[in-house]
């Protein structure tokens, strides 16, 4: 398996750079080719609102497949893996399931995003609306740093896994990872971001699905369920492991995810890439896609954390694992490499080679979506809010081109001070949240309480940052014998302590300044229908998806109600009930009940995988067809309407356009 490989790296550096050059550079320009293509013969011109809103027609399909992209980080795919390996049996269901909770929660403010504010932009774009200046530049510090940390984060993720598995340079990663992906994103805008999503989704279904099939039915190693559950039986006869891992008895296991969870609250309610599916979502597919992206999520890192993670475990006493006789380093751990090894030791160097390329294409189509919510962002709540309020179609979209480059830049920098200070991606995630959470407030009071008042939005989210901080520290010294230092920051008491204090303390403070300092009269959400424009280069059937008809809004109201109950499913059931019947009864895995567990996550992975790969394909399949006709010369260009000027959009031409949708 590591013939030709030197210096004790599982691939050679070749493999890396063959990566993130090559086949970076060949992605940018298939991505740039299918815009050239769309734009020739679909008429899907790059204008402001379609390289920002994708024209906001979307459909659930591409939704889910987006969803799943931007939620599998790089992190998801080594640290579900590092958590089975670490705590066995419950690492990669409970960072599966806490994962897809916070998807289903955000699924509410994307419903009434949609709802009370079809015509938005961006998510920071609603805060300008409803409060003063002050408030807005608050919040667009909590979303740009939550930004700026996702995409660090990433590449942090990234890199050090390119750089384990291949000894490649930390540094040249993460300044060649983000180029092709910036490439493509400047070319092609958010539509170019939710195809990019599919075809990265479905190569990494394609790999768990191979590793999982290899894993428990035709390796020679492996090869079923009850041999991997006797393997883990000889490895704890051998090494003697104080934990038991065919077990949910893991107090510190539970108290990371509870930490981690509060912490990725921040990532998701804060960072302006998950608003931007919403925005661009259909209102019909704003539920399916989140519900159903959400649960299609949840059997990756399962998947990674059983078929990779545990496995990696009952691995070690096999001769040809790549540790073997020894386990795995906390260097080697902590890097991500259970997964890679188990590729490895059960398929071989292409398997080791798979392992990098899931790597690589998490971290290529989430850091897509991260370029282009900042240059939204910059573009629309910035320079056209504060720099040029009457800028242009074309100075927008030359603006946005301009911020993803400098973005790129900027989170490549960010991320190589990370790795020379020495923190690791699961550290940072509890950081950022204890830092940056309060946003998740203060985007859910504007969504859904109209005495939310401009104080309160103001000065509450750095009272509760502050309070966050102060309760972290203190925790850390409790805990850690009066020292405070990168280590003592980092256990599970003091994080979800501090994690627990801010996103408590911002919820139970801004409601209280409301009613301290309210403003002169409740906020009326019926301001949100002609609080936003067009481009002046927006057609006609971008105008009218700003605003929904009375059919849409019933959809939306519905869908609003459905998930709340799926969230109170998910929460009180796959969360809290299973898992902490299972710690406290104290169950260790049989045989049978192990492999009744495998079947079930296997065959969620395989129905996850058909809808993701081919549902898609089915809505859209009109549109491809037309494609081919037009390419073929069979069928008219096809038309997107009329380019209209934004100053035109008054009330009479809006009454007009709602009548149409009628």
């Amino acid at each position: 398996m590591t013939s030709g490989v030197s210096n004790g790296y599982i691939l050679p550096q070749a493999v890396g750079y063959g990566y993130i050059v090559g086949l970076g550079a060949a992605f940018a320009l298939m991505m740039c080719g299918i815009t050239y293509i769309l734009s020739k013969y679909m008429n899907q011109h790059q204008n402001s609102e379609h390289f920002t809103t994708a024209s906001r027609t979307v459909r659930s399909g591409l939704i889910s497949s987006a969803v799943v992209s931007s939620w599998i980080w790089p992190a998801s795919l080594l640290t579900s893996g590092l958590w089975g390996y670490t705590y066995g049996i419950s690492g990669g269901y409970l960072y599966a399931v806490m994962g897809t909770i916070q998807i289903f929660t955000f699924a509410l403010l994307a419903i009434e995003i949609k709802r009370i504010a079809p015509a938005c932009h961006t998510i920071a774009e609603i805060i300008k609306a409803r409060y003063d200046k002050h408030s807005h530049w608050m919040y667009l510090f909590y979303i740009t740093a939550t930004n700026i940390m996702v995409a660090s984060c990433l590449l942090l993720g990234a890199s050090q896994g390119f750089n384990a598995s291949t000894g490649i340079n930390i540094i040249a990663a993460n300044f060649l990872l983000p180029l092709g992906v910036c490439v493509y994103t400047a070319t092609g805008g958010l539509k170019a971001t939710f195809i990019s999503d599919w075809i990265h989704t479905v190569i990494i279904y394609l790999v768990v699905l191979a590793l999982c099939f290899k894993v428990f039915c035709t390796s020679d190693i492996i090869g079923s369920p009850g041999k991997m559950w006797d393997m883990l039986q000889e490895a704890e006869a051998q090494f003697q492991f104080s934990t038991d891992y065919l077990s949910f008895k893991n107090k510190e296991m539970f108290m990371i995810t509870w930490a981690v969870l509060i912490g990725g609250l921040s990532s998701v309610f804060g960072d302006p890439s998950y608003g931007q599916k919403a925005i661009a979502a259909s209102p019909k597919g704003v539920l399916s896609g989140y519900i159903l992206g959400g649960l299609c999520w949840l059997t990756i890192p399962w998947a990674l954390g059983t078929a990779g993670g545990l496995a990696a475990r009952a691995l070690l006493v096999y001769p040809g694992f790549q540790t073997y006789p020894n386990p795995l380093t906390a260097h080697e751990a902590n890097a991500g490499l259970p997964v890679i090894y188990t590729f490895g030791a059960i398929m071989g160097q292409s398997g080791a080679k798979a392992a990098v390329l899931t790597l690589f294409m998490s971290v290529t189509s989430a850091m897509s979506a991260e370029l282009i919510a900042f240059s939204s962002v910059a573009t629309f709540d910035v320079y056209r809010g504060y720099i040029n309020r009457q800028a242009t179609g074309k100075q927008l979209v030359r603006f946005s081109h301009l911020s993803t480059i400098v973005f790129s830049v900027v989170v490549a920098c960010v991320s190589i001070i990370f790795n020379y200070v020495g923190v690791s991606v699961g550290w940072l995630i509890s950081f950022y949240g204890i830092i940056l959470v309060p946003a998740a407030a203060v985007i859910t009071y504007t969504l859904y309480w109209s005495k939310t008042s401009n104080f309160a939005v103001t000065y509450g989210p750095p009272l509760s940052t502050l309070m966050g901080v102060a309760c972290w520290l203190g925790a850390a010294a409790a805990y850690g014998d009066n020292v405070v230092d990168k280590n003592t920051l980092m256990t599970a008491e003091a994080s979800i302590v501090g994690n627990f204090a801010t996103f408590g303390g911002a919820f139970l403070m801004i409601p209280v300044l409301s009613y301290l300092k309210p403003d002169s009269k409740p906020f009326d959400f019926a301001v949100y229908r002609n609080a936003f424009t067009a481009g002046d280069d927006a057609d006609a059937l971008e105008v009218k998806a700003m605003i929904n008809t009375e059919e849409e809004e019933q959809t939306l109201r519905k869908a609003a109600k459905i998930a709340i109950v799926l969230n109170i499913i998910l929460i009180g059931g796959g969360y809290l009930i299973v898992p902490l019947a299972l710690y406290g009864s104290d169950y260790s895995f049989s045989k049978g009940y192990f492999t009744s567990w495998v079947i079930i996550m296997m065959i969620c992975l395989f129905l996850s995988s058909i809808y993701i790969i081919l549902f898609p394909i089915w809505q859209g399949r009109k549109d491809i067809k037309n494609l081919c006709l037009a390419i073929l010369k069979k069928k008219p260009q096809v038309e997107c309407g009329d380019i209209i000027d934004a100053e035109s959009s008054d009330a009479e031409m809006v009454l007009e356009i709602n009548q149409e949708k009628e």
